[in-house]
């Protein structure tokens, strides 16, 4: 019994290697590169919302946290539906791999998905840049302010 189950887990990790290869020979993107862009806009996200916890800066820089806050959300409900998209193809491969069938992706919905990832990936860059701008507004703010104070 313990031996069977071995067996099974081998045989299913072999088969979502397998998945995963054929994924990144059709799409170009390996799954651990989704894993890592949705990392990076969650690590973004987190940023942005620290900094809109602090209110404290002046009115056009709570206006630039504030809309970037709001386009890395935009960011986010992109990647869930290319991941959504994702998972599809994965089923697709897996169901021809346990059927013994060519796994094979259909060609519109594969060139739908690589717009798509061509899209998120600028804007992960566009935001990630937006967030290092927005960084630099405050220091000058800061030494503004604090030229003032002394």
């Amino acid at each position: 019994m313990v031996e069977e189950k071995k067996e099974d887990k081998k045989e299913k990790e072999g088969k979502d290697e397998k998945v995963e290869d054929v994924f990144l020979l059709q799409t170009g993107i390996s799954l651990d590169s989704l894993k890592e862009l949705a990392d990076f806009f969650h690590g973004i996200q987190e940023f942005v919302q620290y900094l809109g916890t602090n209110q404290y800066y002046s009115d056009s820089v709570n206006k630039k946290v504030f809309l970037l806050n709001l386009d890395v959300d935009v960011c986010l409900l992109k990647l869930g539906k290319m991941l959504l998209s994702t998972s599809k193809h994965k089923d697709v491969l897996s169901k021809a791999i346990c059927e013994k069938r060519k796994p094979t992706l259909d060609e519109k919905d594969l060139r739908e998905f690589k717009k798509l990832l061509s899209e998120t990936e600028l804007d992960a860059f566009s935001v990630h840049e937006r967030a290092l701008a927005l960084t630099e507004d405050i220091r000058k703010e800061y030494k503004q302010k604090q030229a003032v104070w002394f």
